[in-house]
């Protein structure tokens, strides 16, 4: 069997395709969750509108201090594995669900499939960064979304013959759920927002909302910038995000429309239809660009540099409405025919191709 670790909403997303392909071709293969997300509008209507297979296990550990995560969830995946004995071990991304995947799997001796390596912020305030890293130097398989993450994997010395691109999972969800989300979801029409110009928002990283003072800051400047654009915004707040605006007492002024956390199929919808993207997600970058939707990326730097390449996306950092209103101008202003740089939504038949060919014993692990 082969097993796939998540524990997060995009990981859940980007899984998705390389679960389907499986199953068309008769692969056993389980889902193993750790429940690092665990609210329904993070997690269960994912696998309901995406009509996922219901795990094979779960670990139920919950919010956690990472270090303390990180140990409850291997301590829970090892038992797992001795339980379910898979023959190789997958994990998706950055998240402490993937590091602790990858380390369980490694100290049992079972071979770790990483989808999305070589990706690098080289921001090492962000804890996903130390995750990538880590997780990539204990893989057997490597696969990249573009040859970029290849030459960063080999100016760090991972060469070995189990690194491969790929593209990107997430261009197989993207394509094939952002159809049906047309078909199924009136997110639009319930929030009144079909015929009118808006802007959508997502934030949710610690750089950005755990400082009061700076999510203070950052909300008031997009409200300023969209009020000058004539947009509004609609911001599905996450409940961490959600939680630190009512502790430190933060209104959503004008234009924000405050709405809770969307299931897959709706936040499709609303990307489709909006006409930019403002998000500290790395995930929606990515779809956002896929689906040709203008985006601001509200970080400093991004492990994503594709999309600054082909002008999807550009960085904004600063709590400035002056400079964020022009970056948004620009951004509204710009041809949405740029190049997608993340592959031709096959990816999922690729990974299992290069699973499939049998030679994982064949190749050794860079540590």
């Amino acid at each position: 069997m082969m097993a796939v670790v998540l524990g997060t909403r995009p990981e859940i997303i980007k899984t998705a395709p390389i679960v389907f392909e499986a199953i068309l071709r008769g692969i056993p293969v389980g889902i193993i969750h750790t429940g690092q997300h665990y609210t329904p509008e993070l997690d269960a209507v994912f696998f309901r509108e995406l009509n996922l297979p219901q795990p094979v296990a779960h670990a139920h550990i919950g919010s956690h201090h990472a270090a303390k995560q990180i140990g409850l969830m291997m301590q829970r995946l090892s038992d797992i594995f001795e339980e379910q004995r898979p023959d190789c071990v997958m994990v998706q991304g950055d998240t402490n669900s993937v590091l602790a995947g990858a380390l369980s799997a490694y100290k049992q001796g079972i071979p770790v499939a990483h989808l999305e390596a070589g990706l690098r912020s080289d921001d090492w305030t962000m804890p996903e960064e130390s995750n990538r890293v880590l997780t990539d130097r204990l893989s057997k398989w490597l696969f990249c979304p573009t040859d970029i993450q290849k030459e960063r994997l080999r100016q760090e010395g991972i060469t070995h013959g189990g690194v491969h691109v790929v593209g990107n999972s997430i261009v197989d969800a993207s394509l094939h759920f952002a159809k049906i989300a047309y078909q199924k979801s009136d997110i639009a029409e319930r929030l009144k927002v079909h015929n009118r110009p808006y802007a959508l928002m997502t934030m949710h990283r610690p750089g950005n909302v755990d400082d009061p003072v700076r999510l203070r800051a950052l909300i008031e400047t997009v409200a300023e910038a969209a009020n000058r654009l004539g947009l509004i915004v609609v911001f599905p707040v996450h409940p961490r995000t959600r939680h630190l605006l009512q502790a430190s007492n933060i209104p959503l002024p004008e234009p924000f429309i405050d709405i809770e956390p969307l299931g897959y199929l709706d936040l499709l919808r609303l990307q489709c239809s909006a006409q930019i993207v403002l998000t500290d997600s790395g995930g929606i970058q990515e779809e956002a660009c896929i689906l040709r939707v203008p985006s601001v990326t509200l970080r400093p730097n991004t492990e994503r540099p594709e999309i600054l390449r082909v002008g999807a996306s550009v960085l904004c950092h600063e709590a400035d409405a002056d400079l964020l209103e022009r970056v948004m101008r620009a951004q509204l202003e710009k041809k949405r025919d740029w190049h997608n740089p993340f592959g031709d939504g096959k990816t999922a038949g690729r990974v299992l191709d290069i699973l499939g060919e049998g030679r994982l014993e064949k190749i050794p692990i860079s540590l």
